[in-house]
Order: C-alpha cells, then sequence, then structure tokens
C-alpha cells in the first residue's frame, strides 16, 4: 500500500500555498457574481510523496526526494480595454544543483519576497495592457526574431507598444544568476549575466513588416567576490534586420540579416582597432573579440491544398545569437518543404530535404557534408480506418578520403501506424498498430562494427469506450529491440488500465497495471510490476480534487541477482478552474 504517513510530511510551504489557492477562489467567486471583473486561466497546488524500500541496505539510491510541492497559477485578469495576465510556478525549496537556495525564514517561509521572486526557478511573470500597451514584469521570454531573442527566460521589465502598425519593445533584465564557486560540490560558478534588447519597426508579424532589433549582453564581473579562475567573463552585442514582405495573397518572403561582435574573455587586452567598430560607450574589442553575421532567407506559398517553402541560413563561426544560447554556427544549410492535401484532405503529404555544410571557416581538421530528409504521410481511407507514416533520412561525412580518418554515417528512421475505429449502439472501439525502425551506419573502417545500430519497436492498442455507462478500458502491448555489437537488449512490457465514473460523473477513478522485463541477450536484466491508482473529484466544473497514487516492485536479474525495491509514490493536487 501506499505509506500514508508520507502526507504528513506536507511541508509548511505547501500549506501555505494551498492558503493562497483558498483565499484567490474566494475572492474570484466574490467578483464572478457581479461580473465588473473577467477573471479567466487555472490554478493549482501540486504535492508528491515519495518512499523507497530496498531489500539490500544502501544497494539502491533513492531517486526522488520525500516531498515536493508546487503552486501554478495562469490568470487573466480583464476589464474591458486592459488585461492582466499572470503566470507563476513556486516550487516548495526544491532547487538547482548549481543554484543557492531561497534563504530559510523560520515559521516564515515567503517573507523574503525579493529573494523568491529573483530565484530562476520561481517562474513570476506579470504582464498589464491597455489597448496597445504593455508593460512586462519578472520572467518573460522576449520573442524578437529567429536570429536575436527569442528562446531565453529573462527575470527583467519590458514594454510593448503596438499603435496601428508601429511596434516598439524593450526589455532588460538578468538571464542567468551569479553563482558562488564551490570545489567541494564541484561547481565552477558563474557570472550574473544581463541583457538589454529593443525592437522598433513597422506592420505586422504574420503580413509585411521591416523591424530593426538591438540587444547587449554582459556579465556582471562584481555579481561574484571571489573571481573564478576558469570561467570567462563575456560581453557581446547584435543587430538585425527582420523582414516579411507579402507578395501576393499567398506568396511572401521572409527573412533576416544580423551581425553580431562577441568578446569571449572580457578580461584580455584591448585592441587598438577593430574592423567597423562601434563605440566604445557600446562595445569595447578585446583580442578575444569577434566580428561576423548571420542571415535566413526564406521564400514560401500557403495554400489550402499546396505549400511550398525554401529556406538558406547562414550562420559564420564568429557570430552569437545573444538569445539563442545553444544554437550551431559555422554552417550553411538550404532546404526544401513541400505539403500537399489531396481529396478533400484525405491524403496529407509533407516533407523536407536540405543540404548543411560545417566548418566552412576551415578552422577545424575537416568540413563535413550532411543529408537532411524527412516525408509525413496521413491517408484516410475510409471513415474508419486511417494510415499514418514518417521517414527520416540524416547523413553525415567529412572531405577527408583516407579510411583510416575518415567519417561517414547514415541514420535512417521510418514508422508506419494503420488505426481503426467503430462505433456500436453500445459502444466505441479503437484499434491502433505501431512498428517504427531506426537503422544508423557507420562506415568508418575503425569504428563502423562497434558503432552500428539496428532498433526497432512495435505496439498494439486497444481502447473501449462505453456509450451508455461511464466505463472505459485500455490496453497496450508493446516491445523494444536493438541490436548493438554487444547483444540484443529487449524490453517487452504490458498495461491494462480501465476507468469508471461515479455521481453523475463527478468523481472519476482509475485503475492500472504495467508488467515489464528486460532482457540482454539471454541475460534478464529485471522485471518490474507497477500498479496504479487514481482518484478525481470535481465540484461544479471548477474545483478538482485528486490523488494518483503507485506502486512499483522492480526486481534485478542476472546482471544484480538477489537485489530488489519497492517504490511507493503519491500524487496530490487541487485545481481551481477561473
Amino acid at each position: 500500500m501506499i505509506n500514508l504517513q508520507l502526507i504528513l510530511l506536507l511541508p509548511k510551504r505547501l500549506i501555505f500555498l494551498l492558503y493562497l489557492v483558498t483565499l484567490f477562489s474566494q475572492f474570484t467567486f466574490g467578483q464572478q457574481k457581479n461580473k465588473p471583473i473577467n477573471i479567466s486561466g487555472d490554478m493549482g497546488v501540486y504535492g508528491d510523496f515519495y518512499h523507497m524500500n530496498s531489500d539490500t541496505l544502501g544497494a539502491v539510491a533513492p531517486r526522488r526526494p520525500d516531498a515536493l510541492g508546487r503552486l501554478v497559477v495562469n490568470v487573466s485578469i480583464n476589464i474591458k480595454d486592459f488585461s492582466m495576465p499572470i503566470s507563476m510556478a513556486l516550487p516548495t525549496g526544491q532547487f538547482g544543483v548549481i543554484l543557492p537556495s531561497v534563504p530559510k525564514i523560520p515559521n516564515a517561509p515567503y517573507l523574503n519576497f525579493k529573494e523568491l521572486v529573483k530565484n530562476p526557478l520561481n517562474r513570476i511573470g506579470i504582464a498589464p495592457k491597455y489597448k496597445w500597451c504593455q508593460v512586462l514584469l519578472g520572467s518573460q521570454i522576449p520573442q524578437y526574431s529567429e536570429l536575436s531573442v527569442g528562446d531565453l527566460a529573462v527575470y527583467g521589465a519590458g514594454l510593448n507598444l503596438t499603435p496601428g502598425k508601429f511596434r516598439l519593445s524593450v526589455f532588460s533584465g538578468t538571464s542567468q544568476m551569479a553563482v558562488k564557486q564551490d570545489t567541494t560540490k564541484n561547481i565552477q560558478g558563474i557570472y550574473a549575466r544581463k541583457i538589454h534588447s529593443a525592437k522598433i519597426g513597422f506592420g505586422y508579424e504574420d503580413s509585411s513588416h521591416l523591424y530593426i532589433i538591438a540587444s547587449m549582453m554582459q556579465d556582471d564581473t562584481a555579481s561574484l567576490v571571489t573571481k573564478p579562475i576558469n570561467v570567462m567573463p563575456q560581453t557581446g552585442i547584435l543587430s538585425s534586420i527582420d523582414f516579411r514582405i507579402k507578395l501576393s495573397k499567398k506568396t511572401y518572403i521572409k527573412g533576416e540579416v544580423a551581425g553580431s561582435a562577441f568578446t569571449r574573455d572580457m578580461r584580455s587586452n584591448e585592441l587598438p582597432s577593430f574592423s567597423l567598430s562601434p563605440p566604445k560607450t557600446v562595445f569595447i574589442p578585446k583580442e578575444s573579440s569577434r566580428l561576423d553575421y548571420a542571415s535566413v532567407l526564406s521564400i514560401g506559398r500557403d495554400g489550402k491544398n499546396f505549400g511550398l517553402k525554401l529556406t538558406g541560413r547562414y550562420y559564420g563561426d564568429g557570430f552569437v545569437p545573444l538569445g539563442y544560447p545553444f544554437l550551431q554556427t559555422d554552417r550553411l544549410e538550404a532546404t526544401i518543404d513541400p505539403r500537399f492535401m489531396l481529396f478533400k484532405n484525405k491524403v496529407q503529404l509533407s516533407g523536407s530535404i536540405g543540404r548543411r555544410v560545417n566548418n566552412l571557416s576551415g578552422i577545424r581538421a575537416t568540413t563535413t557534408t550532411q543529408t537532411i530528409g524527412s516525408a509525413n504521410l496521413n491517408l484516410q481511407l475510409t471513415d474508419n480506418l486511417s494510415l499514418a507514416g514518417s521517414y527520416s533520412n540524416f547523413g553525415f561525412r567529412n572531405s577527408v578520403l583516407n579510411d583510416t580518418f575518415r567519417v561517414e554515417m547514415v541514420t535512417e528512421s521510418w514508422s508506419v501506424s494503420p488505426s481503426y475505429n467503430f462505433i456500436t449502439k453500445s459502444s466505441m472501439h479503437n484499434f491502433t498498430l505501431m512498428y517504427a525502425q531506426n537503422v544508423f551506419n557507420d562506415f568508418n573502417t575503425i569504428t563502423g562494427a562497434v558503432n552500428n545500430n539496428d532498433a526497432s519497436n512495435g505496439a498494439f492498442s486497444y481502447m473501449l469506450s462505453m456509450l451508455k455507462s461511464p466505463f472505459s478500458a485500455t490496453t497496450l502491448i508493446s516491445y523494444f529491440d536493438n541490436n548493438t555489437s554487444y547483444g540484443k537488449l529487449m524490453t517487452k512490457a504490458v498495461n491494462v488500465g480501465v476507468g469508471y465514473k461515479l455521481f453523475k460523473k463527478k468523481l472519476s477513478t482509475t485503475l492500472g497495471l504495467t508488467y515489464a522485463e528486460n532482457t540482454l541477450g539471454a541475460t534478464s536484466f529485471g522485471s518490474q510490476i507497477m500498479t496504479l491508482i487514481g482518484v478525481k473529484l470535481t465540484v461544479k466544473k471548477k474545483v478538482s480534487f485528486s490523488l494518483n497514487g503507485s506502486i512499483n516492485l522492480f526486481e534485478f536479474g542476472d546482471s544484480r541477482p538477489g537485489i530488489s525495491y519497492r517504490e511507493n509514490l503519491l500524487r496530490t493536487s487541487i485545481t481551481y478552474k477561473l
């Protein structure tokens, strides 16, 4: 059984979060009566309670903390032309491995509101808007363009102005916290990083427009008292022109040209001259500075039955997109993306084919080329029978001809999935099959035999829904096998689940059972039995209470004979829909 004593471990912070939900729900109930304020969205308190027992002390480490709590709020308050979206995700003390915890204050865990809001794991964002004027506060992800800013969470403040076709956006804040170096925990430390961005232009995002974008980033070296030796403080600036030209109702040209000046180490010596050097009040060139650019250009046609997009991309080796920290640079690629809708949408076909070249700068030892291709097909064969399929091919090779140093590999993946549905007077049935295969071939004469990999997996599912009673059932049978140089790894699993609703469908109950086993060749690597049970109560379509518990029994096979463990997990939630 689930260890119910875990509920007694409910953190005080989770109780505080529950109080916030109750207080806010009472407020919204009162407001909905007279309708002076329209409040929409949802909010909830979630708690996880975990316990593990191993038959051999210390043989298996717990995979979760004993108790976790979260408050999640996504609410919008609307009064005529005024709206205020509020988004929050507050954990109860669990923080990242390298991030400092919020200082604990006895009996008042949220008195230190400044530290609570600043912690990046506590996502708190407010964006009040009146007509065409919007203010952005707290944790936000500014979306400017493909090459400038758009994939980086920033804690700060900003402004969006959109009167008519005019556009003006600014945002300034911290994209990463300062973390003190701690060699005992293998934490090297990082500087606080500030980022400032602005966009001005004319036109609509999904129509013709012209935007000029600028961004600046800099590490705050004063954010750490002790400077990490192996961490380089960095700074950079970026500017871009983003445009879209609507040639006709269905045809368009879209592109962006961006340039960046980036310094990898602010401690390096200053350069007396720098090509196309910006004012020193904005950027001071150093020996570790690089100036480079990137561009994207697309020509497309969007139609009801046919669409086509041709895209070319170039990313210089020294180009640094300040708002996309994981973008791969030093490459050139071109792709063609067609799309077809045929026979009254009964046939849907889309795909992409292209070519990519890396190491354009020649800095690395070799230049590599890659072939990119994919296709997706959906067929509605009859009213009851449908078929979905996909195919992708990814090739990679360098320019070395000598077999000893040659690198050439091809990954090919495909899947097919037919589905059949039929309805009787009392029930609805769905049968689905799925088979997928992934083949990886390494043509290197030295490592090819070791790296070759062939994986396939299949599944069969059946779903039953009764039309005259609130009963449903599911069955899933699956397998996965992976052929490598070490042997054949196989996983087989069977899952059965049932559900039933009571009290005019206000109370939902679910029960599930899963059995799985793993083998490597003739060797057993373990078996697993998992039982799941869930209960959800809905009150007046607004308040929901749920309890979901699971018991996981795992026994190792020949790999660790005689060792097994048991995990108990209880997940609770109280949600309120506004």
